[in-house]
């Protein structure tokens, strides 16, 4: 059995990447799903909060002893509602991700998403981080996602350092790349800071790239960056949305770094480019783009 925990934005795209076969596909999120259509019908949709002990033994009693291949998405990743409340985010980012490990699970593998946040920021001895260089995260969800990393190795699963990542939702809520698409569409200027530079990837892309990864026979505790091969700029990516819908690029206004941080709460690297050449070395590949 495939089991998507967590199944939000990423989840959803990786209904669509995994391919055919006979297994059944879990889809399980904290709160109902209401898919726009039905992909399959070996997907069945449940509901399981992380935090609940009851969701996680009739999670168990539903999956039996059947081995499991596990895409673990759950998390507050929400950067500022994790600085604003910290205790609520560590319940589901950290206990959470304990419980669910704990809870009597037949996992034969098991790859858990976390963020470049974990590595900090870039300076001249780190221009693109690497796996194995040290993390030193400058806010509080990347160190909650450093913590939970350790776990997942301890228990011989995977993790995966995932960049910026673009696209259309899938969701029933639109996301960041939905409300932009609307408003350029319509002629609305939409506010993108010109800096915070960050590796990129689509979520169509990272969905492929991680079947693709699980077909591998990985290290037990292995770590990979799946991102691109360079990095963006808030900015830029306005700018290529705008050339994606055909609309002038002047509807893309450039806010500096400083202006932008009255938007947030908790710091955010000035620059976050992670290196993806394990990534490309494991798969075979001589370059990953970014997808718009």
């Amino acid at each position: 059995m495939i089991l998507i925990f967590g199944c939000g934005i990423l989840g959803r795209h990786l209904l669509r990447a995994l391919p055919d076969g006979s297994e059944t596909i879990a889809a399980v999120n904290a709160h109902a799903i209401s898919p726009a259509q039905p992909l399959s019908e070996r997907i069945v949709y449940r509901v399981c909060d992380v935090r609940s002990g009851t969701d996680l033994a009739a999670l168990a009693a539903f999956c039996g002893s059947e081995p499991l291949t596990v895409y673990y998405f759950a998390a507050m990743h929400n950067i500022d509602a994790v600085f604003t409340d910290p205790a609520a985010a560590y319940a589901v980012n950290v206990d959470g991700l304990r419980a669910f490990l704990s809870c009597g699970l037949s996992i034969r593998q098991l790859f858990f998403a976390s963020t470049d946040c974990v590595y900090g920021e870039n300076d001249a001895l780190h221009p693109r981080f690497g796996e194995d260089d040290p993390l030193h995260p400058i806010n509080v969800y990347g160190a909650q996602k450093a913590e939970a990393e350790q776990i997942v190795r301890a228990h011989g699963f995977t993790v995966l350092r995932f960049p910026f990542l673009f696209g259309p939702s899938l969701c029933e809520k639109p996301n960041f790349y939905d409300t932009s698409v609307r408003k350029l569409q319509s002629g609305t200027p939409i506010d993108m800071i010109d800096g915070m530079t960050r590796s990129a990837l689509s979520y169509r892309t990272a969905a492929q790239l991680l079947v693709r990864l699980s077909a591998l026979p990985l290290p037990a505790g292995e770590t990979i960056n799946v991102c691109g091969d360079r990095g963006f700029g808030k900015y830029e990516i306005g700018l290529l949305l705008a050339e994606k819908v055909g609309c002038s690029a002047s509807l893309v206004h450039k806010l500096s770094a400083r202006e932008g941080e009255r938007f947030f709460k908790d710091r955010r690297a000035d620059s976050a480019c992670m290196d993806n050449t394990k990534l490309k070395r494991l798969l075979g590949l001589q370059s990953i783009e970014l997808e718009v």
